[in-house]
């Protein structure tokens, strides 16, 4: 099998690669552009000397009296001054009157572009003389009557040339590689920076996990719906859609605003202040949403926001089943702790060999417990109620707190769904008896329950501290608690749950009094539970 080239490599050759080609485009490009004003440069500076030279009045007198030892001596101290490689002064035949080769003098000058010069021209040329191809420039002598007495040719030769352009692209050389070099480092760092930002991961695997996420995200049966920081969506799951089509959102969603497919988020505020909504009930288009809606972290920076939802059907059904069985579990552990109790009194009494308070002791424990089960059976004829309340005594005596119920008239069974609502109700208004009494020095709740015309009024009293007057205004409003975060949500239910039923629900509270709520639910009563 045909082993695969790591990430990482595959990221520094390429990237180096464009380095490489950038580098040697840029190298090319400036090599050019210097060798160019090199020539220009050189080609000015050898004009520019013979124009001085042809005025110079030293050299206009020698060349107007022929004057070969005078002209030497000027053009080899001007070639010493002005570096030229030659300086070559010929009479109007193009006869050489100097030049750095003294044999050389008297004989004619070489390469045939002095013509333009002879002719009283100023010209820059390349041409091939005794000393080789050279670059050259020539200009006209005039003598004080403004007659042409001959010419200054100044040159420099092409291999000297050349070597003033490679020492000027030596830096240049030096650049290029040293570019070429932290290229090649910042290839390396790129890779493993974005290696690390990939977790280590190669393409394949990133595919591999990518696609359990999504399979993931289509398992979950809640909703989910992801936007990035500007709103827009950027990923709906199955049990989203449908959830949005049984709403009649249909269509293409990602890349729209969640504003206009769901107007009930607040995914813009969860975003702005980088602060989680959970548990938020919301209705759209006929149907209850139960909403969690949570910003995404990423390196410290909100990314985005993630909402999911549940039909409030299925969350109900499942928050009654959960609030059940931990009622139920709660009323088992307070009747195991007090059952071991007993047990113990009993186990001590039998040790000490005191039979008569054994006797006593046992005779009046099941009284309590007997009468107390009497009481509830008689009155209450919805066996439901009646277990729930006999747990919640237990519990709430485990607690330290004594449950009072004051109950004088029958109360028939009810259907399994007012049942449900009722426990709830309940169950959510004790919680926060315990709560309430749980500082203070007297810790006693009273129940009172009455029947009659179809409804059940009900009237539960704590001896807590009381609630102010501030706080009375925003008590049932879903997640305000006075009990830190993550809380607010008992109460909310309490008064959303009274008024499903058509009930009535009034608080009566003040600070150092204690606190009251009274009920009033319609029963719907179950003629074949009742029990004679």
């Amino acid at each position: 099998m045909k082993q695969k080239i790591k990430l990482r490599t595959q990221m520094t050759a390429l990237v180096f690669v464009v380095v490489i080609l950038a580098v040697t485009t840029t190298f090319i490009m400036i090599g050019i552009e210097t060798s160019q004003n090199i020539k220009s440069q050189e080609r000015e500076q050898v004009l520019q000397t013979a124009k001085l030279m042809a005025v110079d009045p030293s050299v206009v007198e020698a060349a107007d009296q022929q004057d070969s030892e005078t002209l030497q001596q000027f053009t080899q101290q001007a070639m010493q001054i002005t570096n030229a490689d030659f300086v070559v002064v010929m009479n109007m035949d193009g006869i050489r009157l100097s030049h750095p080769d003294p044999d050389k003098i008297g004989k004619p000058f070489v390469g045939g572009d002095e013509k333009s010069a002879l002719a009283g021209e100023e010209s820059v040329s390349k041409g091939k003389g005794t000393l080789g191809l050279s670059l050259r420039a020539f200009s006209p002598i005039y003598n004080e009557q403004g007659e042409q007495v001959g010419v200054v040719a100044v040159g420099i030769t092409m291999n000297e040339l050349n070597e003033i352009i490679r020492s000027n692209r030596m830096p240049l050389y030096l650049a290029t590689v040293l570019s070429l070099l932290i290229g090649l480092i910042g290839a390396v760092l790129l890779a493993r920076k974005i290696k690390q930002i990939m977790h280590g991961m190669e393409p394949d695997e990133i595919a591999a996990l990518l696609s359990e996420r999504i399979a993931m995200l289509e398992s979950i049966k809640d909703g989910m719906v992801a936007v990035d920081t500007n709103g827009k969506i950027q990923m709906v799951n199955k049990e989203g859609k449908r959830l949005l089509e049984e709403m009649g959102i249909k269509g293409k969603l990602k890349g729209r605003q969640v504003d206009d497919v769901l107007p009930v988020t607040k995914l813009h505020q969860v975003i702005d202040w980088n602060k989680p909504l959970i548990g938020r009930q919301v209705e759209h288009n006929g149907l209850t949403l139960v909403m969690n809606e949570i910003p995404i972290q990423l390196k410290g920076n909100t990314a985005g926001a993630i909402a999911t939802f549940v039909d409030r059907t299925e969350y109900n059904h499942l928050n009654e089943k959960l609030t059940d069985t931990m009622l139920y579990a709660d009323a088992l552990r307070a009747q195991t702790h007090d059952f071991m109790n007993k047990l113990h009194v009993i186990l001590g009494l039998l040790e000490l060999e005191d039979y008569d308070q054994l006797e006593r002791y046992v005779k009046n424990v099941a009284g309590k417990e007997r009468s107390a089960t009497i009481a509830m059976i008689h009155y209450l004829k919805n066996p439901i109620l009646a277990g729930f309340l006999l747990g919640k005594k237990s519990y709430m005596a485990e607690n330290g707190v004594q449950l009072e119920v004051d109950c004088n008239d029958t109360i028939p069974n009810t259907s399994e769904k007012t049942n449900q609502m009722l426990i709830t109700i309940l169950g959510n208004l004790m919680n926060n008896a315990v709560d309430a009494v749980d500082q203070q020095p007297e810790k006693r709740v009273q129940l009172s329950m009455k029947f009659a015309d179809g409804q059940l009024f009900l009237e539960l009293t704590d001896t807590g501290k009381g609630i102010s007057q501030v706080q009375q205004e925003t008590i049932f409003k879903q997640g305000v608690s006075t009990k830190g975060s993550d809380r607010g949500f008992g109460l909310y239910q309490v008064e959303d749950y009274v008024q499903k039923l058509g009930g009535y629900l009034v608080l009566t509270s003040e600070l150092g009094e204690g606190t009251t709520f009274s009920l009033q639910l319609p029963y719907d009563i179950q003629e074949d539970a009742i029990n004679d």
